[in-house]
């Protein structure tokens, strides 16, 4: 007897070949983390944060009375007090935000900040002041003369050597990110001529860097003119390609993810958003980096 086989229909051989793939498991895909929102959030907007050497002191700024002022949150355990103004003469008639606090416990202490001085103020320039002691004042502000023009200079970070300011000034493109040097380690002023960091293309600023100085965090443009959050990595002296915080980025503010800034310690990074769920405006969150680097 003679046998005679036929070829299966195709669709039977493709769906016997798919049932010996198994398909992608949920967990390859990256997880969207959920950053905490801080208990010093207001219905206000608060933004620019800046979390001190010792992790118990956070600064930022607040329009709660109709202009941006510095306001400082003190945390005992894991939960943040209302903010209260810093006052004195870091305060002005205009708006005043951006602070950058060198180590706590080490007089003088350093306060960087970004003002428009007073109410005839056109535009943001960096300002630096210091204070003796825990309980003093700080004193009266002087401009960084070699950053400042009249563009806009504004979110001051300085490296762990305390050698290199870097900061945000708006040009044509838009805010770019800067860099002044200086051959000491401490004092207020001393910084050369500001160096643009032309690798890092215009829109992306307000830098906050790990200690090592290999790292950078910082907040760059998006869709529908939304701000999202990005890392960049140091090859050699170059900034490589900043790349979207896609596992921490929300869609759901008009705003977006914006102000970075890394703890000391480079374990904990914080920042401003207005997605769902916060309690108005801009609020503050923060959120492990180990949770931003998991494969």
């Amino acid at each position: 007897m003679k046998m005679f086989w036929r070829a299966a229909p195709f669709t039977i051989v493709l769906a016997a070949l798919t049932a010996l793939v198994p398909p992608a498991a949920a967990d390859d895909q990256p997880k969207a983390v959920k950053p905490v929102n801080l208990d010093c959030n207001t219905k206000a907007d608060e933004d620019d944060p800046f979390i001190s050497s010792s992790g118990v002191n956070l600064y930022y700024a607040s329009n709660a009375n109709k202009k941006f002022d510095l306001l400082m949150s003190k945390r005992t355990g894991v939960k943040w007090a209302a903010g209260k103004p810093l006052g004195g003469y870091v305060r002005t008639a205009a708006d005043d935000r951006g602070a950058f606090v060198t180590t706590d416990g080490v007089y003088p202490q350093y306060l960087y900040y970004a003002s428009k001085l007073d109410e005839k103020g056109d535009n943001f320039d960096l300002y630096v002041t210091y204070r003796g002691g825990a309980k003093q004042d700080f004193v009266p502000p002087e401009a960084v003369n070699v950053v400042d023009t009249p563009a806009d200079e504004k979110d001051p970070w300085l490296t762990k050597d305390g050698k290199t300011l870097y900061f945000s000034r708006k040009t044509k493109e838009g805010f770019r990110v800067f860099t002044a040097t200086r051959t000491a380690s401490k004092g207020a002023q001393g910084f050369a001529d500001p160096v643009l960091v032309e690798e890092l293309p215009a829109g992306f600023h307000h830098a906050t860097l790990t200690a090592d100085g290999k790292t950078m965090y910082l907040q760059g443009p998006l869709d529908k003119g939304r701000w999202g959050l990005f890392v960049s990595t140091k090859t050699e002296k170059t900034w490589g390609a900043p790349e979207p915080l896609d596992v921490l980025n929300d869609a759901s503010g008009p705003t977006g993810d914006k102000s970075p800034c890394l703890s000391r310690d480079g374990a904990t990074l914080y920042f401003a958003s207005d997605r769902d769920g916060g309690k108005g405006g801009l609020d503050l969150y923060s959120v492990p980096v180990a949770e931003l680097t998991k494969k």
